[in-house]
């Protein structure tokens, strides 16, 4: 085998050999590197996956501001219950959520003030009876010149008092539900009934066995929940927006899913100072009933305008940092569907589509399945 023998000859040859090798890998690294834009699904994972492809459509889209409001039943269909005399509680006969029925009655209080506003009204009663015969005699001799005016005067003036305080007796009887016919018959009772002034469901029961209660203690709310009120809130600058008649969508913030309509009934007129909002009521059209629990919290979608534009589910939008894009459909082969990222810009959000903004219409996008794909 022959060596060179001049040095500088190979030291060349050896240099233009490694800037050759060098040169090759470097071409080959960037061929490798060379990004592929293209994202690649199989057709048996499009299948399996239930994926599916769509174009932007014109969609409807509402504008709204949002704000948040409370369900609970009209002032006319909730009632504060109340013992219009003082005493202890002897009975409970409903509990929180129980339904009950118009005169149902709800507990019992034993009570020695109404025991004696009993024995008052026998006592005037009978005082009455014997009064009644001397009034009656008096005033017919009286009327015969025989009694004098004073003597007529003093018998009519006790028969009146008498007559007053047993209607008055009457009317608080009326409003303590008292059995009168019992009563003068003379069956006293020794425990008040407290009887519910509507139909609906106890919401609030603030009493114990045993307990002190007097006139000033709230006992029970009951609340009818077929007449149920939004009350929600809005701030002034917008209040503007709204009118009588305007539809609102209404859903629970833990459940999202589920939308209500209600609408406007009445807009208010005065800017509460602490929370600097007007409160506005509003009808639910849908049946809450179901899900009712009084002072419920919901979100408030208000309606303002409505527009005609092209969107697609929202469900199909991909976020990367503050930009949005959808996979767009390039090409196919037997085995693959082949997509590129495409940013497009976003408008409204509206029952579950999002407003794609620009007058060009995109076709081919990956409008289901969406959710597998994470861009970067």
């Amino acid at each position: 085998m022959r060596f060179f023998h001049n040095p500088v000859a190979f030291f060349l040859i050896v240099a233009v050999a490694m800037f050759a090798g060098c040169s090759g890998s470097t071409n080959n690294a960037e061929e490798e590197n060379k990004p592929d834009h293209l994202i690649k699904i199989s057709h048996e994972q499009f299948r399996a996956e239930q994926m599916q492809l769509g174009n932007t459509v014109m969609h409807s889209f509402a504008k709204v501001f949002k704000t948040n409001g409370i369900v609970t039943a009209s002032p006319k269909s909730k009632a504060d219950v109340y013992s219009y005399v003082s005493g202890v509680i002897k009975s409970i006969s409903v509990n929180p959520g129980s339904y009950v029925r118009k005169g149902q009655e709800l507990c019992s209080i034993q009570s020695k003030e109404f025991i004696n506003i009993q024995q008052e009204y026998l006592g005037y009663l009978a005082k009455l009876k014997a009064t009644g015969s001397d009034y009656k005699r008096i005033k017919t001799l009286y009327d015969e010149k025989i009694s004098s005016q004073k003597n007529f005067l003093a018998i009519e003036s006790e028969y009146n008092i008498l007559n007053a305080k047993i209607k008055a007796l009457k009317a608080e009887f009326k409003i303590l539900n008292v059995n009168l016919k019992n009563l003068e018959a003379g069956n006293l009772s020794s425990y008040l009934p407290i009887l519910s002034p509507l139909s609906g469901y106890i919401t609030l029961l603030n009493c114990n066995l045993g307990e002190f209660i007097n006139s000033q203690t709230l006992l029970m709310k009951v609340i009818d929940n077929r007449d149920l009120q939004l009350y929600f809130f809005v701030y002034q600058e917008n209040v503007n927006k709204l009118k009588k008649g305007q539809l609102l969508k209404i859903y629970s913030p833990d459940n999202t899913k589920d939308i209500y309509q209600a609408k406007v009934i009445s807009i208010g007129k005065a800017v509460d100072p602490e929370s600097k909002s007007i409160q506005c009521i509003a009808k639910p059209e849908d049946d809450l009933r179901k899900i009712f629990v009084d002072d419920m919290y919901f979100q408030v979608d208000v309606i303002t305008d409505t527009l005609k534009a092209r969107g697609i589910p929202s469900g199909a939008i991909l976020k990367s940092g503050e930009n949005f894009y959808v996979l767009v459909k390039e090409k196919e082969d037997d085995n693959n569907l082949y997509f590129r990222k495409e940013e497009v810009k976003t408008g409204i959000i509206s029952d579950g589509f999002t407003q794609i903004l620009g007058d060009k219409p995109i076709k081919g996008i990956l409008i289901k399945g969406t959710y597998y794909f994470q861009i970067q």
